[in-house]
């Protein structure tokens, strides 16, 4: 009798432990695991530098600055065309090709930079006149053109073999240049400004860049410069939906800057940092998982459905928590950021459910994209995206910062809705 608990109990254990390091050894929980601590280590990072730097230059000054780097990452989705997101999908399938898109994507960056910039440039200087500078804010705003885009493209080079802690360190590595080299600015420089800092901005970008892109040279091999003609049209798909992405997360931004002032856009970039920044589990889990969606769409259709599916109460689990602390904590964001941001609490508590909306519509992107309906993803994505800009516009306009946040929380759910809609469609049919 003494014997069979105690028998009973080992076996529970030696199953126990057997079941955890198959868990363990499971390509995608360590993938999960590696992208949470990416997220997590830039979630920590991007709050000290988002906190340091709205105090540092004031709900104006940050304004200013999130208006250009806003517009800035949304144009430089242009640049390459795409490349570096056709680059995931060719090499996760065929490794040995990492060579040749790798080249086909510093061509085709090379050849659209210039393309891109000028009118960015242009468009920014008509967009805040006097409040800057032209020489700062071009500083500022060729980081973002230039620099950031090695570093995502380093970034999506690991990606496609699946190196989530190589890619941790790229991207980790780009958010702590950032805060270092905002800290030494805080310290060395007496009253901080925008113009002063975009120098300190654009040091911080070549360093992150040069030391992404020595390592993907390093561990992935040299790249062979060409352009890979036949995959124009997918690369060009690529640069139309991810620019309709950008434009969905950043364009607002700019939108209320115009509509209210600098002041209060920086009030509304400030509770959207937030609320981006507190999305970091959802982001990584949909990171972790998207190579796995071209594999098995190989396997065909319902196949690729079948796993999205399984996917969402996993992103809903992790949404919900992330909701219920940013509603109960938004009062005190006045109390860390200061009193310049009194306004910032009722813009997170509009969009507290912003990173279970994320995780929807990740995980119907993604289908979308792996089982070849790239085409109505991406008519989806600018049909939106160019909504954003009257219906933001109509919030501010009416509402203030909580109408302009309530009209993008509502964009986005018309977004999913759609999106799931067709999903479904194409499960109850044939693969």
């Amino acid at each position: 009798m003494p014997t069979e608990p105690s028998s009973t109990g080992e076996k529970l254990q030696t199953r126990a432990v057997a079941l955890f390091r198959r868990i363990r050894r499971s390509p995608l929980v360590a993938n999960t695991i590696s992208y949470t601590i990416n997220f997590g280590l830039q979630l920590v990072i991007q709050l000290g530098f988002f906190m340091l730097i709205s105090r540092t230059l004031g709900a104006h000054g940050y304004g200013v600055f999130v208006s250009i780097t806003s517009v800035s990452i949304i144009a430089a989705l242009v640049i390459g065309l795409g490349s570096e997101y056709l680059l995931v999908q060719r090499v996760a399938v065929d490794p040995k090709s990492f060579p040749v898109y790798f080249g086909h994507s510093l061509v085709m960056m090379a050849l659209t930079f210039p393309l891109v910039g000028l009118p960015t440039l242009f468009f920014l200087h008509y967009l805040l006149g006097d409040a800057i500078a032209l020489l700062p804010l071009c500083i500022i705003s060729l980081s973002d053109l230039l620099f950031t885009r090695l570093v995502v493209l380093s970034a999506n080079a690991y990606m496609a073999f699946d190196k989530a802690h190589r890619q941790l360190f790229i991207n980790v590595f780009a958010a702590a240049s950032k805060l270092v080299f905002l800290l030494a600015a805080s310290l060395l420089v007496t009253g901080l400004t925008v113009e002063v800092w975009a120098w300190w901005f654009f040091a911080s970008g070549a360093v992150s860049a040069s030391v992404a892109i020595f390592f993907v040279i390093r561990d992935l091999g040299r790249p062979v410069l060409t352009i890979v003609r036949e995959d124009l049209k997918l690369s060009g798909l690529y640069c139309l939906e991810f620019l309709s992405i950008g434009s969905m997360k950043d364009l607002d931004k700019p939108v209320v800057v115009h509509a209210l002032g600098a002041a209060a856009g920086g009030q509304y970039a400030a509770g959207f940092r937030i609320i981006d920044a507190a999305s970091a589990p959802v982001r990584a889990f949909l990171y972790a998982t998207y190579t796995r969606h071209f594999r098995y769409a190989e396997a065909g259709r319902g196949s690729s459905i079948a796993f999205g599916l399984k996917l969402l109460p996993i992103a809903t689990g992790l949404a919900i928590p992330v909701a219920i602390v940013l509603f109960v904590g938004a009062d005190y964001i006045p109390l860390i950021l200061g009193a310049d941001f009194a306004d910032t609490p009722g813009v997170v508590r509009t969009l507290a459910l912003y990173p279970l909306l994320m995780g929807l519509s990740g995980v119907g992107a993604d289908i979308l994209r792996a089982v070849g309906l790239q085409t109505i993803r991406m008519s989806l994505l600018i049909v939106t995206s160019l909504a954003l800009i009257p219906v933001v516009w109509f919030g501010a306009t009416t509402g203030g910062l909580v109408g302009a946040a309530l009209m993008r929380f509502a964009l986005q759910v018309v977004l999913i809705i759609v999106t799931w809609a067709i999903v479904l469609r194409q499960k109850n049919q044939k693969a």
